[in-house]
């Protein structure tokens, strides 16, 4: 979620951690078959968290490159700014030879 918040959250007039986005998290679990769960002697089948599917919509797009005064851009932007300038130069060097 710290991801997700980085990349789609920004500080608003109202909030330093508003989001700018709407997410879905799908929860993907794995169920034990009851006869199974019969035979060990649980009245319960087992219920285990195997997965999730994260699913983001309607990010604010123009916060990019324009906002008002005093909102700010999303967090990722001054993460990076604040980052180590070694761990910078890692990060715009993989950028190095692409066409993006």
């Amino acid at each position: 979620n710290v991801l997700l918040e980085a990349f789609g959250n920004a500080k608003t007039v109202r909030n330093d951690n508003s989001s700018r986005f709407g997410k879905y998290i799908q929860l993907q679990f794995d169920v034990e078959d009851e006869r199974e769960a019969a035979l060990t002697g649980k009245a319960i089948p087992t219920c285990i968290l195997a997965g999730s599917v994260n699913d983001t919509y309607l990010l604010e797009k123009s916060r990019v490159v324009d906002h008002v005064h005093p909102e700010r851009t999303y967090h990722i932007f001054y993460q990076i700014l604040a980052a180590p300038d070694d761990v910078k130069t890692n990060l715009w060097s993989g950028f190095a030879g692409s066409n993006n």
